[in-house]
């Protein structure tokens, strides 16, 4: 009895996990996909987490290399700035990207978005006197509620058989106590 309620426990955690590996995956802070775009000798790539960007605070990440070679440049200044419609006025920026310390090729920095909609992100590149500058559009959007719903519940549903089965293992272990003492 004891190893099938374990196995039953075992079994939902696992299906746990892999039902919200989605998440989990995203939780490290990797960014899977960049949005690659070419200038004149560079190819400039941008991703953020997470992949769809939401009010309050999103990481991004970028990277430049070489079209000819495709190596990356780990001596480039990024110049950051990003505006809700227009790219004349900046809301957010200028604020130059610092290379990753995990790996030195990605230059990253987070902002925080304070409204949904789509946002103009502009990226100047500088090396070696050379200058470009390319534009990207991000779409901030709402937050999906069922998502952390789902999560929590998940979660109180595995405490509540993990507290249920404790109890019965308890209850087990007293009855057997008894007996041995009579």
């Amino acid at each position: 009895m004891f190893w099938f309620r374990a196995a039953t426990l075992v079994s939902l955690l696992l299906l746990g996990l892999y039902i919200q590996s989605d998440t989990l995956i995203e939780a490290n802070g990797s960014i899977r996909s960049y949005e690659k775009k070419v200038i004149g000798e560079y190819v400039i790539g941008l991703g953020t987490m997470p992949p769809s960007p939401s009010m309050g605070v999103t990481h991004f990440a970028a990277f430049v290399e070489n079209e000819q070679t495709g190596t990356k440049y780990v001596d480039v200044e990024i110049e950051f700035a990003s505006s809700f419609s227009t790219i004349d006025l900046p809301e957010l920026g200028p604020q130059l990207m610092k290379n990753s310390i995990m790996d030195p090729m990605y230059y990253e920095t987070d902002i925080s978005f304070n409204k949904e909609g789509v946002w103009l992100v502009m990226l100047t590149v500088r090396r070696e006197g050379d200058e470009v500058s390319v534009v990207y559009e991000v779409e901030v959007q709402n937050k999906n509620p069922i998502r952390p719903i789902l999560t929590v519940g998940t979660l109180l549903f595995f405490l509540a058989i993990l507290s249920l089965s404790l109890r019965s293992w308890i209850k087990e272990y007293r009855r057997k106590l008894k007996i041995r003492k009579a």
